[in-house]
């Protein structure tokens, strides 16, 4: 993990922290130092040249506040997936995580079932997800289908149209 450029403290960066204290460390020293070298010691201070402003003081105080909290251990860093239980990553529980508040609507089994030809279905369920996204998002849509709203006398089997 690199130390000026990864989000290593309080997950942001140094860049993010302390704008001019990373303007004033050259690019070959940015780009090569890791956490566990600028820690040491506080060797990271070494890698700033030149003369910082009165916002590069104030920058280099925040920094030195913030990384006098970190202590680095000899232990293996070790990494959690907190949307499961487990603790392990699995593309099940990211689908489960990036679905997560989003409505669910069972007709769909119905939908792939029906003797329609497959771009009527195709149709019928982006129409169906676009409605729901606008839903969970908050925005305006149609309670309704407009061919039910508009011919619902004709066409008593549309009637209870998923919207």
């Amino acid at each position: 993990m690199m130390f000026w450029t990864d989000h290593c403290i309080h997950g942001c960066s140094i860049q993010n922290l302390a704008p001019s204290v990373f303007a004033a460390v050259p690019p070959r020293r940015r780009n090569n130092s890791t956490v566990a070298e600028g820690l040491n010691d506080d060797q990271w201070i070494l890698d700033i040249e030149g003369s910082l402003s009165w916002t590069g003081i104030r920058d280099l105080l925040r920094l030195c506040d913030c990384l006098s909290d970190i202590a680095l251990t000899d232990q293996e860093d070790t990494h959690v997936w907190n949307l499961d239980t487990s603790g392990w990553y699995s593309s099940r529980s990211a689908n489960k995580a990036y679905h997560n508040g989003s409505l669910n609507f069972e007709p769909w089994k119905r939908l792939w079932k029906t003797w329609a030809p497959a771009k009527g279905k195709l149709f019928l369920w982006l129409a169906i997800r676009t409605v729901n996204k606008l839903a969970k998002r908050g925005l305006d849509h149609l309670e309704k289908c407009l061919f039910v709203i508009k011919r619902r006398r004709q066409f008593n089997t549309l009637s209870r149209c998923v919207w």
